[in-house]
């Protein structure tokens, strides 16, 4: 992974629709990350060192709120992501964590992922390098995604945000 400074990574593009996230109606997505407050990039540099924090704040702030949190590895099972935002009455997903490109990923899933509103959390997702970085949230955007930050999405699920 390359530096890259993550608020340069976090200039959103224009989304179709602009989606305000609701936490009973909300399941955030960590992917590629099983412990926001330990990665394996050294922490001290950017992005990985406000990729770390954000991760961690809107993992504190969802379990606060009892938002489920899922950690994901490796591939995805979009099946069985599907299956448990049914069981828990889940229509948002808030995608975070490595390899921003999942976030487009999630928004083109197409079927298996019908009637869930996708965000792309900018400034909590990271790639190799700030061009993937940006690329990867055009993609989501474009593809139905709402791009977002960790503030913006803080400020939601508590209800201090429109």
């Amino acid at each position: 992974m390359t530096h890259y400074a993550m608020s340069a990574a976090a200039r959103l593009p224009r989304a179709a629709v602009d989606r305000p996230v609701s936490a009973e109606r909300a399941l955030l997505l960590v992917h590629d990350m099983h412990d926001p407050h330990r990665v394996a990039e050294p922490v001290e540099h950017s992005p990985v060192a406000e990729l770390a924090h954000n991760v961690g704040k809107l993992c504190d702030t969802c379990r606060d709120l009892r938002v489920p949190v899922l950690h994901s590895t490796g591939g995805l099972d979009f099946g069985a992501l599907r299956e448990l935002l049914d069981r828990d009455g889940r229509d948002q997903l808030l995608v975070t964590g490595y390899r921003a490109h999942a976030a487009c990923l999630m928004a083109a899933a197409g079927p298996l992922l019908a009637g869930v509103s996708v965000y792309c959390v900018a400034d909590a997702v990271a790639d190799v390098s700030l061009d993937d970085h940006q690329a990867a949230v055009r993609a989501a955007a474009d593809h139905g995604a709402t791009p977002t930050t960790t503030g913006r999405v803080i400020g939601q699920l508590l209800g201090v945000l429109p």
